[in-house]
């Protein structure tokens, strides 16, 4: 009977002993914070890419993230060429950024785990010519966790306040991939409003149109021009209150026969109740 159990106790250790030894070594790959990442061209085959990044090493937790993050900026910027098949990436800078006060304009709340990413690329690709062109392409996206998240339009935006004279943002939106609108309120309560239509006239129109269906006109008052920038008079006071009562929605802009509409983002479109407080 003690035979038994002086035998059998260890043949159960060289077992254990066995099954330890026999497991495979798990291999741990070092973020760096410069090296080479393999991304796709335009024609889907595989470029090895030098980069270099502040942050990475101390923020990114594992490489299979490391790795997403930089195939998501160079899919961004491929995806705003003109011919995003002549995408060749030569080169990336990346900066990783811990975000520890934005707050979510819908609900107040802090945004808990995020992460900013700006990359910025250098490529060789054509032009809207067809051309082959170097360039270089800057762009930013939030993480949150390991997922790339859109925020952007999500984050409550500093508050609205004139500074050394002028206003602190603008209110602008962007629509299809070039069209954008830009109001800029002076101090003496002129308007500049510059858009992606390259020439405009006078009396061109610019409309507001609100969340509750209502819609602002005014007409600029500017000679032609080819600078793309249109200058209108303050509103009246009936448009101010119609301003005060509902939130902003698109912006749209009409001249000589061309128009541009834009959506604006959920974070400006308080824009105006704001505005009409510093006057």
């Amino acid at each position: 009977m003690n035979m038994h159990k002086l035998t059998f106790i260890p043949v159960l250790s060289i077992v254990l002993l066995f099954n330890a030894c026999g497991e495979s070594p798990k291999t741990i790959e070092e973020i760096t914070n410069q090296g080479n990442v393999v991304l796709e061209n335009g024609k889907g085959e595989k470029d090895s890419v030098s980069y270099e990044c502040v942050g990475c090493k101390e923020l990114i937790k594992s490489k299979k993230l490391l790795d997403k993050i930089m195939i998501e900026a160079s899919e961004l910027t491929k995806n705003g060429l003109n011919y995003p098949l002549s995408y060749l990436p030569k080169s990336m800078e990346l900066s990783i950024i811990k975000e520890d006060s934005l707050v979510d304009v819908e609900n107040n709340k802090k945004m808990e785990d995020i992460i900013q990413v700006i990359s910025e690329i250098k490529y060789i690709a054509k032009n809207a010519y067809g051309n082959e062109l170097e360039g270089e392409s800057i762009q930013s996206f939030y993480l949150q966790g390991e997922k790339v998240v859109d925020i952007a339009d999500k984050i409550k935006l500093p508050k609205l306040q004139f500074e050394a004279g002028f206003i602190n943002r603008t209110l602008s939106g962007q629509g299809g991939e070039e069209d954008f609108i830009e109001f800029t309120p002076q101090n003496d309560k002129s308007i500049i409003l510059k858009t992606s239509l390259s020439c405009v006239a006078e009396g061109a129109v610019f409309q507001i149109n609100l969340e509750n269906g209502e819609k602002i006109e005014l007409n600029s008052w500017n000679d032609f021009n080819c600078d793309g920038v249109s200058y209108f008079r303050w509103f009246s006071q009936k448009q101010i209150d119609m301003l005060k009562t509902s939130k902003l929605k698109e912006l749209f802009f009409y001249s000589d026969g061309e128009a541009v509409m834009v959506n604006i983002p959920k974070n400006q479109r308080d824009y105006f109740s704001q505005l009409f407080l510093l006057y």
